[in-house]
């Protein structure tokens, strides 16, 4: 009965974590380039019940009656003891992508970059954006809405440098419009002017491909980090499928509808199981009172 307890009590808990990744899913299902993050709910190692007998009847026949010899452990079933969250796997498909028309947002488009084989098995590789990070370490993020801040650095969101491909913020020296900056699809931020002879090149964005995306740390929001730093690409057209778009916005890859039914379902287990648990303290007070003592 005790087992019980404790195997509902489990379901309870890893339910609560999986609810509460659905949640964040949710809140972020309108944060460009988000990634949603799938709960992997297993089971308890399993337990392999036998009984032991202590004694056998003889098979040679009724005259002999029962053998004093230990008899074989008879098997009963398997016994599971509950389940439990074992981690967060972060879903990097990719978002829808939207136009925007604003010149500082960018969108990465990696959905047709072949498969690698990682470990021996085939593995979706990912780009990112590269940013600087507080600390001064290079984190990664999908999130292409940016500005410039009152330094000339071009900033996402969250107010992270944004890296170009050699490894220094880009920083938009002397006067400078943001209508007049183009972003081609290598990556290659050029300010424009109505002079063609003042056109000139002022920074190459970072792009970083994690060959292996499940291997990223999300560090919070929409941003995640790697042990070893990844290399920044030098040339984008050496990766086919791989381009950026000005003026577009890669959406969150969250399913508001889908997220919502997930979250009625865990609902339901969870209250399934909380009932399973008053079913079974109504029993232990039923059993305590049969085996009270008056005194």
């Amino acid at each position: 009965m005790i087992r019980g307890l404790y195997s509902a009590a489990s379901g309870m808990f890893s339910l609560e974590r999986k609810q509460e990744a659905l949640a964040e899913n949710l809140a972020n299902a309108q944060t460009p380039g988000y990634k949603k993050d799938d709960t992997v709910l297993r089971s308890f190692p399993k337990l392999l019940l036998s009984r032991i007998r202590d004694f056998e009847q003889s098979k040679t026949g009724f005259a002999a009656g029962v053998s004093q010899n230990p008899a074989q452990p008879a098997p009963i079933g398997v016994l599971v003891n509950g389940v439990y969250a074992q981690e967060r796997i972060p879903n990097f498909q990719q978002g829808a992508i939207v136009q925007t028309d604003l010149p500082l947002d960018v969108a990465i488009e990696d959905s047709g970059i072949p498969l690698q084989e990682v470990n021996g098995r085939q593995v979706k590789p990912s780009a990112f954006f590269a940013v600087q990070l507080p600390d001064g370490t290079v984190g990664y993020t999908r999130n292409g809405k940016w500005d410039v801040d009152a330094n000339g650095n071009i900033i996402t969101a969250d107010g992270y440098r944004v890296l170009g491909s050699n490894g220094m913020p880009i920083q938009l020296r002397g006067e400078f419009s943001k209508e007049k900056l183009t972003i081609d699809e290598k990556g290659q931020i050029t300010m424009t002017s109505d002079d063609p002879t003042n056109r000139r090149v002022v920074g190459q964005i970072g792009i970083a491909i994690a060959q292996n995306p499940l291997e990223l740390r999300r560090l919070g929001g929409n941003v995640y980090q790697t042990a070893a730093p990844l290399p920044l690409v030098q040339n984008i057209t050496d990766y086919p499928g791989l381009t950026l778009q000005q003026g577009y916005l890669e959406q969150s890859n969250v399913d508001p509808g889908q997220t919502i039914t997930d979250m009625m379902v865990a609902l339901r287990g969870y209250e399934a199981n909380q009932k399973v648990i008053g079913v079974y303290d109504q029993s232990l007070q039923q059993l305590y009172s049969v085996g009270k003592i008056n005194g």
